[in-house]
């Protein structure tokens, strides 16, 4: 596989915004409320008619894009909604949640889920493969358990991390998975023999997020030391390194493209890099207090991002000039 994107620079600090005559920035779409405390996960359904939340206030939301359609409001959890991911049908949603569960939804107006009781403290993160087939889930247990999606059957369990584990995701072909944690590393794992890969362990502060890059070469990772640092998965050698925000960066989303990257900060921005460059294109001001959350669609048109306001806005991100 093909890497994306060259080295560019290596320290987003040092770069400017840079901007041509003529160019559209990213404009502020619609903004979603509802929710009655922290928006802490995002995503967008992959038909593009909805997004998915899920919130400190307990709930998953999802919102329709069509006029006078209200959302579904979805209650059964008893704890904070870290993490919401969505089939590639977007007809099953799935969440985790501070009361140690992960639900699987239907994702319809009556909202019947099923509950997954296999960790032993916060589920941190959930996320699908590819195809939908296989959900893993990240813990305060230390562990990263997985599961098929269709009749919630549990699979395995890794003994991942001395701390907690808070983001883990399979790689687009299924074979790897990457996990960050409290214990400031990030991991990457062979799914087949459930054997560690390879230690990242260069960070300063927690891990808050990891995501794959959308060819499969690379892993990213957000951290509580503000930074964004990237990996190249053959040389297992870090390759680019941002210092990113002046707070916590929270979450990290590659552009289908594999080109840009978005985080989004306790520094209330969220910003878009353009990794071949190695630089900021642009710092986005839309969030009252800290930006918890953000997601590139998967066409690349449009992102996503919600915050402690209890806000989840949709951005229209104007990136396809820039090709």
């Amino acid at each position: 596989m093909k890497n994306n994107f060259s080295l560019g620079g290596k320290n987003g600090k040092d770069k400017k915004e840079v901007n041509k005559p003529g160019e559209q920035d990213p404009v502020l779409k619609r903004s979603f409320k509802g929710h009655k405390s922290a928006v802490l996960s995002t995503c967008f359904n992959p038909t593009l008619r909805q997004v998915v939340s899920g919130s400190a206030d307990e709930t998953v939301m999802v919102w329709n894009f069509k006029p006078n359609v209200r959302p579904f409001r979805y209650v059964g959890h008893t704890g904070p909604v870290h993490s919401v991911d969505i089939t590639p049908t977007g007809n099953m949603i799935v969440s985790g949640s501070g009361d140690s569960t992960i639900r699987v939804w239907n994702n319809s107006v009556e909202g019947f889920s099923n509950v997954i009781k296999s960790h032993s403290a916060a589920v941190k993160s959930v996320a699908l493969s590819q195809d939908g087939s296989l959900l893993i889930s990240g813990s305060d247990d230390k562990t990263v358990k997985c599961f098929t999606l269709a009749d919630r059957r549990f699979m395995f369990s890794i003994n991942a991390h001395r701390h907690w584990v808070n983001s883990a995701r399979f790689s687009p072909d299924t074979r790897l998975i990457a996990t960050g944690s409290e214990d400031r590393t990030v991991k990457l794992w062979d799914i087949t023999s459930k054997n560690e890969i390879k230690c990242f362990n260069e960070n300063e502060m927690s891990i808050t997020d990891v995501q794959f890059h959308p060819d499969g070469t690379c892993i990213a990772a957000g951290s509580d030391d503000r930074s964004i640092k990237i990996w190249d998965i053959r040389s297992k050698k870090q390759i680019q390194h941002y210092d990113a925000h002046n707070a916590a960066t929270h979450a990290i989303s590659f552009h289908p493209n594999g080109r840009y990257l978005l985080s989004s900060s306790k520094d209330s921005t969220v910003k878009v890099w353009d990794l071949r460059q190695g630089h900021i294109l642009y710092t986005l001001y839309g969030h009252e207090g800290s930006a918890n959350t953000t997601m590139f669609s998967p066409s690349g048109d449009y992102f996503i991002s919600g915050g402690d306001d209890s806000v989840v806005m949709i951005w229209k991100s104007h990136l396809n000039q820039f090709e």
